[in-house]
């Protein structure tokens, strides 16, 4: 009678696990699949306000602390082409262009804002080795600014302060569309165009739907 009881117990126990992975399982879909309405929704152009500043207005100045422990401002770079590049620590795509964006210059100089403390912000630094300024903005400072809400997200910068671009940057061909100077968005109707999403002209393939990881609203 021990014996049944015992295995009664350790059958029961093992249905409990088993229930509790499923349920795991199926919070982490849900969790996965809100996150992408966010995307969808703060990459449409209903959500005004939220696809980003619009090409041809002047991109506003700032001053931030660096990985490094400088302070860095946008009119350092006054006279030059910079890439403005929206992060967030823990986005995963975030982490995978960086080796893209190392690869760049000196045409351009590239300029990451990310959302964090300082020291968040230095641990993701060097974790990624990025050979350019990571900057630390806390409170979506910077991102209220430039109306943007996603990440990667990139605005090219001209000579004379102008945004001449925008849109999301997943991969070499994102970022090689928003370096040409065009917008995203300005064929597919996905935000301003764009929002969020470029569609590389060399890879008209490639899908106008970002799939970063973090969309923060404020």
């Amino acid at each position: 009678m021990s014996i049944f009881w015992l295995s009664s117990i350790v059958i029961l126990w093992a249905v409990v696990l088993f229930l509790g992975f499923l349920l795991l399982g199926a919070l982490r879909a849900l969790g996965l699949l809100a996150w992408r309405l966010e995307q969808l929704e703060a990459t449409t152009p209903k959500r005004l306000g939220r696809d980003g500043l619009k090409p041809g207005k002047q991109a506003p100045d700032f001053a931030l602390p660096s990985a490094d422990g400088k302070e860095v401002a946008l009119h350092d770079f006054a006279g030059r082409k910079v890439l403005l590049v929206f992060t967030q620590s823990g986005c995963s795509p975030c982490k995978t262009i960086v080796p893209e964006l190392n690869r760049l210059g000196p045409a351009e100089q590239v300029l990451v804002v990310n959302n964090g403390d300082l020291e968040g912000t230095r641990k993701w630094g060097a974790d990624v080795a990025a050979r350019f300024p990571v900057l630390a903005q806390e409170k979506f400072s910077i991102s209220k600014k430039y109306e943007v809400f996603a990440t990667p997200f990139a605005f090219l910068i001209d000579e004379k302060g102008v945004i001449a671009s925008k849109g999301i940057i997943n991969n070499r061909q994102h970022i090689r569309y928003v370096l040409s100077g065009k917008h995203v968005g300005e064929r597919d109707g996905h935000a301003d165009s764009e929002t969020d999403a470029p569609q590389s002209s060399e890879s008209k393939e490639s899908s106008p739907i970002p799939t970063s990881k973090e969309v923060i609203h404020v």
